[in-house]
């Protein structure tokens, strides 16, 4: 009897211990909490993190109908907001052309990401609108070569009168304190094609401020100047808008795109860089010349370049 109660008694100190044991709030381990990683969360951001960021500008900047209301968008806004209202005249502004959803993320490198820098990019190629046109119908001798189309036929018939152009529009992004900013002088060069309006409607005196691509060319047939270098600059959007500037090799100018002369070097191939320029149609007004008379800095000015101040005389 007197086992049995000493039984009882041990399995009920040991039920009561458990009991007690399970009761108490056992702390459970702590998870490493990734959103407080700032090197994580930054890796993050650059790798895919922005494009929620640059898609939510973009739209915006989209939906804004007058320039005061885009300006709070742009990088350096302020400073731009004369330049802008003055590009779009004080008119309603509608860029249901391009819009925001149908711009494609464009990979630049990890160390532009890095210094803060995204892009994007709306491509749409050549489109046709037949239901706005008539295009006349050549007679089956013209079809089969028998007999050539005249020259009213050929003009009217001409695929290409009849198809849009290609419109392709880059925008790049800068991460300010602000947020992500749209770079608006790149925007409008690529949507609104001014640097070719500028290069194919020449205008002694005139001057424009481009971002593009240049590398050294060969001179035009029979053009070559003793003592400059040819130079090829292109829209980095558009890139069949191309001009060739004659530069001298002893002018700043000439000095510095010398960093990208291969002709006549150990370099077998041509060097393609970035830069920013400032372009202007120089000499009479029957036979306008144009020159670069400004280098202004390499990569696009506020966006990875910075002005140099330089200004020199091209020819």
């Amino acid at each position: 009897m007197l086992v049995l109660l000493v039984l009882i008694l041990i399995g009920g100190g040991v039920v009561f211990f458990a009991s007690k044991e399970l009761g108490k709030n056992i702390e459970p381990p702590t998870p490493r909490n990734a959103a407080g990683d700032p090197a994580a969360n930054e890796s993050n951001y650059i790798r895919i993190g922005w494009q929620k960021d640059a898609y939510q500008v973009l739209r915006s900047y989209m939906a804004a109908t007058e320039a005061k209301d885009k300006i709070p968008f742009v990088l350096n806004g302020a400073e731009l907001a004369p330049k802008i209202e003055d590009f779009y005249g004080g008119g309603m502004i509608l860029d249901t052309d391009t819009p925001a959803d149908a711009f494609s993320v464009y990979e630049l490198s990890e160390e532009d990401r890095k210094r803060g820098l995204f892009m994007m990019i709306y491509d749409q190629p050549p489109q046709f609108e037949m239901k706005e046109f008539f295009r006349p119908l050549a007679s089956l001798e013209v079809q089969y070569g028998v007999d050539e189309a005249d020259l009213l036929l050929s003009t009217l018939a001409r695929v290409g009168n009849f198809a849009m152009e290609p419109l392709r529009v880059h925008a790049f992004f800068k991460r300010t304190p602000e947020g992500l900013k749209i770079d608006w002088e790149i925007f409008a060069q690529t949507k609104y094609r001014t640097f070719q309006n500028f290069v194919e409607l020449p205008e002694a005196g005139q001057t424009g401020t481009f971002r593009v691509f240049v590398v050294e060319d060969v001179p035009d047939k029979g053009r070559a100047v003793a003592g400059t270098r040819t130079y090829r600059v292109v829209d980095p959007a558009n890139t069949t808008d191309i001009a060739r500037v004659n530069v001298k090799v002893d002018s700043e100018t000439g000095r510095a795109l010398s960093l990208i002369n291969w002709r006549g070097t150990k370099e077998n191939r041509p060097i393609t860089r970035t830069a920013t320029v400032e372009l202007k149609w120089a000499g009479e007004a029957d036979s306008p010349e144009l020159e670069i008379s400004r280098f202004i800095c390499w990569e696009f000015l506020g966006l990875g370049g910075q002005s140099a101040g330089t200004t020199a005389q091209a020819k």
